[in-house]
């Protein structure tokens, strides 16, 4: 069986440890079968399934301190089996609808992410991150090495 699976994300400061906290949701999608999909969500941890009409949106509502769920505990074999939330939803989507899939966060004010996925029933992906702002900022400037990072 089945069932939820807390990852906590610990993360090293400089002096003590530090906890991750973020926060992820996914925009509203439609999806071919409205019971198969819902099935097949049915033991992803910490998420919550919203519905507004026909369209479907998932909301991270704890464990990995807000993260996208990463895995699920199977009872029986006694390990942590790896997710990946947007292949699982890519794989109910409508043909030509698109997922895009959002998270953020900060260890204290140490560094702050932030990352968004969109996939369509295919599996093809784009992706981006802030930390691609470091390449874009380089173009506004003569000392690019001058550039520092966002955190400590």
């Amino acid at each position: 069986m089945l069932q939820s699976y807390n990852h906590h994300k610990q993360l090293k400061g400089k002096n003590n440890m530090a906890n991750y906290y973020g926060s992820a949701r996914s925009n509203y999608f439609i999806v071919k079968d409205a019971d198969v999909f819902e099935k097949a969500l049915e033991h992803v941890p910490d998420i919550e399934i919203d519905k507004e009409g026909d369209k479907y949106c998932i909301l991270v509502t704890g464990g990995d301190f807000g993260g996208w769920p990463s895995s699920i505990w199977d009872d029986e074999k006694d390990i942590a089996i790896n997710i990946d939330v947007p292949v699982l939803v890519s794989e109910h989507l409508v043909d030509g609808e698109v997922a895009i899939f959002m998270e953020s966060g900060a260890e204290k004010l140490r560094y702050v992410i932030g990352y968004a996925v969109a996939i369509n029933n295919k599996g093809e992906t784009v992706a981006i991150g802030l930390d691609s702002i470091y390449d874009m900022a380089e173009e506004l400037t003569t000392r690019p090495r001058d550039i520092t990072r966002a955190e400590y």
